[in-house]
Formats: C-alpha cells, structure tokens, sequence
C-alpha cells in the first residue's frame, strides 16, 4: 500500500513538473529577473506548534516560501527561476485570496501564517512535497481555530489549479467601416463603430475632440449619452452631430476611446543565491490604461443667396426665391432679409434660382439662375439683382451690436426746406418709400426704441437719374445704467469730512498732550 503510495506521488510530481514547466515558459519574461530579500521576522505558533519566519524583499513586499525543510531566505539574492517552477494557477489563486491581497482574519500576523502554510500543504497536496505532517494537517493543537481556513484555502486552490494565469498587455482596436458621416434628417450620422482585437478590457470611455455643440454618442440602440460616456467592450456605438452645428464645408471629430484593463495576477518563482536556503513566490499583479482613435469626417456643401439692389449693390429685403433641382422640383423657398441666406448640406448636382415676387418698388428679376454644387465647389456664394422700377429708399433700423433689425423707433425724412415729408414708427422689416421727387433728403430719428439711446445721427442722401435707389441703415445703441454723480460726489465729500475730522481730533488731542 505504501509503495501504491509513493508511486502515486511520484506520478503526480511529474505531472505538475511538466504543468507548471510549460506555464512558467510562457509567462516569466513579466517578472522581474533578480530580486532583494531583508531580513525575516518570526510568525506566531498558530497550528501544531509550527513557527517559521516572514520573507520580504527589500522594497517591503511580502514573499512565501516553497520549501520549509530549508533555511529561511534572508538578505540575499534570489534569481527568477525559469524552467522547473512550482508556481500554477493554484498558487495563484492562494496568493491572490490571501495576505496581503485579503484581510482573512484583519490580524497581519495571523493572515501571514495562513497564505504560507496553505501554500506548503497546497504544494504537498499536488506535488507530493512534506513541508506540513499530518499532526498539522490533522491532529495539532488549534486554539484559534486556523486550520479550516488553511484548508479551504488549499481545497479552492486545487480547483484552480489548472487556470490560466500572468500578465499579457491589454490591447484593443476602434474599428468602422467608414469614417465619413452621412447626413441622416437633422443629423450628420457615422457608421456603428466597435472594438476589435480586445483584450483584458471589460468596458471603455469614449470622448469626442473637434465636436460641435449638441453633438451625442448613442451607444446602441436605445441609449443616448452626451459627448463622453462609457461603453461596454462588445457594445457598438455611433456619433450624431446636429446638421445645424455644421457651419463650414468641412468638420473632423476625433474619437478617443480609453480603457483600463481588468486587474491580473501572476506568480514567479526565485531561487536565492545560496542552495541552502528556501525558494519564495511573489504576487505580481497589473493594471494598465490603453488607449485608441479614430478621426470622423464630415464633407458638406454651403450655397449664400444675397438679393441685392443692381445699382448700388447693397442687399434687399422683401424678396420670394424659389430653389429648384435640375429636374424643375421645388426644394425650397424664402423672404430674403438684409442677411445672406445659408443653404447647406446640398448633394452634388445643378440647382436653379428663380424669383417668385420682387421686392417693393424694383422689376420682378425674370432670369433662371443656374448653378452646381460638386467635389471641387463646395462653397458657392451667389448674388441676386433687382432693378427699381421707381425711386426706391429702403430704410431699416438695427441694433448697432447684433446688426438685427430692431421696432419703435420713430423717423423722420425732410426736404431740402427741412419740411417733413414722411414720418414712421419702425418695424423688424425695412422702410420702403417710393413716393418722392428726385431731390436731397435728410433722414432723422425723433425717438429712440424703448431701451436704445436715441441717435443724433442725420443721414443725408440725393435722388437723381444716377441715384433712383438707396439702401439706408440707420443704427441705435442700448442704453446702459449710469452711476448717479451727484450721489458719487455726495458719498466723496462725506468720505472726506470724516477724513478731516479724524485729523482734527488728532490734533486737539496731541496738543493737549503736549500742554501737560
């Protein structure tokens, strides 16, 4: 039966030889080649009396003897040991779940004995190894009750024992299929994007750079997040930028994704430079932060309409345009204000302006303006004449700051007489007469609009056979809060009164000092 015995121990050395063998091959280069043990510190005589001695390398990490029929290794060196390691996802697994990963019982000395002695009867258990005799394992005196968390310790690590373990660099890619977005109703849409070649990564944040405002990541098919947010490792995501945040022709958006890789553990095997004394493990653990990107594009077109006065070039409010495609379809249609109007996100083709009502007192502008948008003419500007029919004087008030047309200002136009001839409270749209002589006037504000400084600029202009049109634009400031001076001045001359009279009490006062 004892022969049975050896032998059965025999077979299961060899065995966990050649298992640890192959998994030390492929896991050593991590580790640290030479290490520093210090001095030991003596344990406590928790279980059968055993006692042994606290191993540290000299940076204070905690290490565990393999071998207990050895001398302690104390002040050495000890070298990696890379062929022939006991170390296996077993040892591992105790290391990890003991002192000083783990508070077992929240006492260091106690938690120290624990995670060695399981390592010693872990290594008799698969190795065929005596560090510990049955009068420990079985028997020996316990008085505070350790030996059961040793041995569950030593059972959990067994179950472990064939688990892969080290340390392997987190690594992941962001894929797309392409980086150009689509525009998609209000918004410019990119492809599903996702992570491949992943590794040790359970989750990861994704922030946007170059992003517009209002732009969102949808992680997906329900969630909306704002411009950062954390995805899962196997979820897709994709970006959404509002069309209306896209002022230019061109926009890029760099997609940083960053992740923190799961917590590993890895043990190694030194041997110290002195065959009279113990081998050690050390825990290895890692964590660490990779990262990657990709660059979005965004590739749009930009067509600017003004409607502008043929004589003086000067723009026209109170115009209907038409847009319509090469095949004579309305796309759409506007009342032109004294501002460029924007028309974006056009697909390559040939487009045609037309006018559908002319501005007040100038000739409805009959001619098909034709133009196209393609890869090399992104950015078109257009401008779109109108003849007056008539003398026409097309007056607007506006805000000096937001150039916006602002109400309630009353105006007035004089003759030459300085008679007044035409007098108005303003609106958001511009003034037009056309009901005078040819002739110079003068054009004057009476009262300003409520919170606006009243202007006490006169404008002058001349009608005549060269001059029938005229685009005026009259400004006002808004008013801002004055300090009150007179209160100011009142506040300063109390201020010092209360100076000069402090001098003066300073003075009475020396004085009397002195006639003492």
């Amino acid at each position: 039966m004892k022969n049975i015995q050896k032998l059965a121990k025999k077979l299961l050395t060899i065995l966990a030889i050649f298992a640890v063998v192959f998994s030390s091959c492929i896991h050593a280069n991590a580790a640290a080649e030479t290490i520093d043990l210090g001095p030991g510190k003596q344990a406590g005589k928790y279980i059968a009396g055993v006692t042994f001695s606290y191993k540290f390398t000299t940076d204070g990490r905690y290490a565990y003897c393999v071998n207990m029929q050895k001398n302690t290794a104390q002040n050495i060196k000890a070298d990696l040991v890379k062929t022939n390691s006991l170390v296996d996802g077993g040892i591992v697994y105790i290391l990890k779940n003991g002192f000083p990963e783990k508070s077992i019982t929240s006492d260091t000395d106690k938690d120290y004995y624990i995670t060695q002695t399981a390592i010693w009867w872990y290594l008799d258990e698969t190795t065929g190894s005596m560090n510990l005799g049955d009068y420990f394992k079985e028997s020996g005196s316990d008085p505070e009750n350790l030996r059961p968390i040793v041995k569950n310790l030593v059972q959990e690590g067994i179950k472990h024992r064939n688990d892969p373990y080290g340390i392997t660099d987190p690594s992941f890619k962001l894929t797309i299929k392409d980086t150009n977005m689509k525009l998609s109703g209000d918004y410019y849409v990119s492809e599903t994007m996702r992570l491949s070649d992943k590794n040790n990564i359970t989750n990861y944040k994704v922030a946007l750079e170059g992003a517009p405002s209002g732009t969102i990541i949808e992680v997906g098919d329900m969630h909306i997040a704002e411009a950062s947010t954390t995805v899962g490792a196997n979820d897709i995501f994709r970006v959404k930028v509002p069309a209306k945040s896209v002022t230019g022709t061109e926009l890029s958006i760099k997609v940083v994704a960053t992740a923190t890789s799961v917590l590993q553990y890895a043990a190694y095997q030194y041997h110290p430079r002195h065959n009279d004394m113990q081998d050690v493990v050390l825990l290895e653990k890692s964590q660490k932060t990779v990262s990657s990107s990709l660059t979005l594009g965004i590739d749009t077109t930009k067509v600017s309409i003004t409607k502008v006065d043929s004589n003086t070039k000067q723009p026209l409010a109170g115009a209907v345009l038409v847009l319509k495609d090469a095949n004579g379809k309305e796309l759409t249609r506007w009342t032109t204000t004294t501002n460029a109007h924007i028309l974006k996100n056009l697909p390559n083709g040939t487009y045609y302006l037309e006018e559908a009502s002319a501005p007040n007192g100038y000739a409805l502008n009959k001619n098909q303006l034709k133009f196209t948008i393609s890869d090399k003419n992104k950015d078109v500007k257009i401008q779109f004449e109108n003849a007056p029919q008539k003398i026409v004087v097309n007056i607007t008030k506006i805000d000096s700051a937001t150039r916006e047309a602002i109400a309630g200002a009353v105006l007035v136009l004089k003759d030459t007489n300085g008679d007044i001839i035409y007098k108005w409270t303003t609106t958001t749209s511009s003034e037009v007469i056309t009901d005078i002589e040819k002739g110079t006037y003068t054009l004057e504000e009476v009262s300003a609009p409520e919170g606006y400084i009243k202007s006490d600029q006169i404008i002058t202009f001349t009608v005549d056979d060269d001059h029938l049109s005229h685009q005026i634009i009259f400004e006002n400031a808004k008013e801002y809060e004055v300090p009150d001076t007179a209160s100011v001045a009142d506040m300063l001359l109390v201020i010092l009164g209360i100076v000069i009279t402090g001098y003066g009490i300073k003075f009475v006062y020396k004085n009397g000092q002195k006639a003492r």
